[in-house]
């Protein structure tokens, strides 16, 4: 059968190969310059800056939904448009007309009121031009908010008289309000291959790096696929990837920087190597991750009503590094929890013996202040109290200290690597964190946490600022320039966006399953799901929600399969601020509690622990011992 030819009698088939190859070795040139950025020094790449006057140093308006904008302090009769750059070339200087732009939208001054849970939502945000965009131009909405957008209110010759960027969380929670029901964000191995799914809607393109350890390049990079309903990438492996290591590469306009592309470990790790630089992937229900005994074990069933709980709070490293019954390769572990004949755990046993049925353990979730490779204690030499030398020694140090309380949160859902053997194993932190509470149960000790999902430990373009790098603005509460807000100590997340409750609420793989799976909720009387200071921070619905998914999820074990205690998250002890522990000593740690964490009565928990024959000591700092 003849070939159908071209002029000069060339093959239709040829010519069609010949085109495809600069395609091909397009397509191999950006795989290899993926690969380069998954092993790259620094976190981040910036693609393309931003223009010099951009116009975007604040983020003064909002967007409240998918439709509709609101610029404070601005005449509802002025003249309004919105621009767009697909790359960061965006020019709004005063006097002049926007320059490099891809678009732009003019917006009409918005008819009625807004409908009640929205005004509702938005009641914070200050009177102002209300503007709606046409029913025309709203389909190109989620193509925008993954470019670089300008809210523009001109003279009537079209000259800029000011200029802003936008908050854009009202929009982001209209459009992919779907999102609430994905159920498997994360890694997730299971019957036919390992799945990656990264919520990332304003992404231009994200990829997963896939390594076989903590410190070995790349094996591959994948593209991920975008899920246009919900915003979710996603990347479907045929493999069972358990034991590898993986980070995303996400390509996202970020204000103030231009087109970043961000290497960033996932928000919903379960492990992760050494310093937190990759997230792990596993199984929590494989047998490898499994202590023996793990699933027969019995969980303690001492308490009838929150009235009869009695609270023991402790810190990990505390409670073992000063104690010399502990093997030295333990001491400052979860581990250290195993020696069931040191002075310690006898001390918890006597106390369990005397009534006391629960220890709450200070953060154990990823910490973002504490290196997990070459971590420094300061040697604090015998000086007089008087003076300045000892605070001298630990601040020379204090940016290198083994020691933290932990408030601090890097990944809010894996276990912190400096309290296990070896830091650069992702297995080692969850089967050591789950002997530990197996050993505490063994004593008729239940087990329960401190979470603080109400900041986080930085955000923006920071190193360890991690949700703030895959949706720039959404995860963080902003003030009424578009400034991260600090009123919790640190950077407050914003736990009324639909993704950051999500995350808190809904804790899926994370605090209930991969930190093990005997942890117990210790439920308030208060503000449902929030005890101490921090609760104020979670709005009440998101706190009502937290606790009805506890009640659901979080209060009965289920021997065989994985039991989804603290999916709620913060119905562990919420949201603790630091300065309230460091006021404490070991001693008045020991305390009969009604809900809500009130005393019961000054004192009554010393003298229950001298009823016991032991008592707490402060012991130089490192935590309670045996008379």
């Amino acid at each position: 059968m003849k070939v159908p030819s071209l002029a000069g009698g060339w093959p239709f088939g040829l010519i069609a190969g010949l085109m495809l190859l600069p395609c091909a070795a397009g397509a191999q040139d950006r795989n290899a310059w993926l690969l380069a950025a998954c092993d790259a020094q620094d976190h981040a790449t910036r693609l393309q800056a931003s223009a010099p006057a951009a116009g975007d140093d604040q983020a003064a308006a909002y967007w409240l939904d998918g439709r509709t904008l609101r610029w404070p302090g601005k005449p509802a009769d002025g003249r309004y448009r919105l621009y767009y750059a697909e790359e960061s070339t965006l020019v709004a200087a005063r006097g002049r007309r926007v320059a490099g732009t891809d678009g732009h939208m003019v917006l009409a001054r918005a008819k009625g009121p807004l409908p009640a849970a929205l005004a509702d939502r938005f009641r914070f945000v200050p009177a102002g031009a209300e503007l709606a965009i046409g029913a025309a131009d709203a389909r190109h909405v989620p193509q925008w908010l993954r470019g670089q957008v300008l809210l523009v209110q001109e003279d009537a010759a079209g000259r800029v008289l000011d200029s802003t960027a936008l908050q854009t969380p009202g929009a982001l929670d209209e459009l992919y309000a779907a999102a609430v029901d994905v159920p498997d964000l994360g890694a997730t191995v299971a019957t036919g291959g390992t799945r990656f799914r990264l919520w990332a809607p304003t992404a231009r393109s994200v990829s997963v790096c896939v390594h076989a350890d903590g410190a070995s390049p790349a094996l591959a990079v994948h593209d991920m696929r975008r899920d246009a309903e919900t915003g979710a990438w996603t990347w479907q492996a045929a493999d069972d990837l358990s034991g590898r290591y993986y980070t995303y590469l996400v390509d996202v306009y970020v204000r103030g920087f231009g087109f970043v592309r961000n290497r960033v470990t996932d928000p919903y790790s379960i492990s992760l190597t050494t310093d937190s630089r990759r997230s792990y992937v596993a199984d929590l229900d494989a047998p490898a991750l499994k202590p023996q005994g793990w699933d027969a074990a019995p969980r303690p069933d001492r308490v009838k009503a929150q009235t009869d709980m009695t609270v023991y709070e402790l810190h990990v490293r505390d409670f073992s590094l000063g104690d010399a019954s502990v093997p030295p390769a333990h001491r400052g572990k979860y581990l250290a929890f195993t020696d069931t004949d040191s002075d310690g755990m006898r001390h918890l046993r006597a106390l369990s013996a005397a009534g006391m049925t629960d220890v709450h353990l200070l953060p154990v979730f990823d910490i973002a202040t504490i290196p997990e490779a070459g971590c420094a204690t300061p040697y604090v030499p015998d000086a007089p109290p008087d003076s300045e030398v000892q605070q001298a020694v630990v601040m020379a140090v204090a940016a290198r200290d083994c020691f933290n309380w932990g408030y601090d949160p890097y990944h809010f859902n894996a276990p912190e690597g400096s309290y296990a053997s070896d830091a650069a194993d992702g297995a080692r932190r969850i089967l050591e964190f789950r002997r530990m509470v197996m050993a505490l149960n063994a004593v008729g000790l239940r087990v329960g946490m401190d979470v603080v999902y109400n900041h986080t430990t930085t955000s923006g373009q920071a190193v360890t600022s991690v949700l703030d790098r895959i949706v720039p603005g959404y995860y963080q509460r902003l003030d009424g320039t578009g400034t991260v807000e600090r009123s919790t100590c640190c950077d407050n997340t914003a736990t009324e966006h639909m993704m950051m409750a999500k995350l808190m609420v809904e804790l899926d793989r994370a605090v209930g399953a991969p930190l093990p799976h005997r942890l117990v909720p210790l439920r308030p009387d208060g503000p449902p799901a929030a005890r101490g200071d921090g609760g104020a921070q979670a709005p009440r619905g998101c706190r009502h929600r937290a606790r009805r998914a506890a009640d659901r999820r979080g209060l009965e074990l289920r021997r065989g399969g994985r039991w989804r205690t603290l999916r709620a998250g913060v119905a562990a002890v919420v949201e603790r601020h630091r300065h309230r522990h460091l006021q404490r000593s070991h001693a008045r740690r020991v305390a009969w509690r009604w809900p809500g964490g009130r005393r019961r009565r000054a004192g009554e928990g010393a003298r229950m622990a001298q009823r016991a024959g032991v008592r707490p000591q402060c012991d130089g700092g490192r935590g309670p011992s045996v008379r």
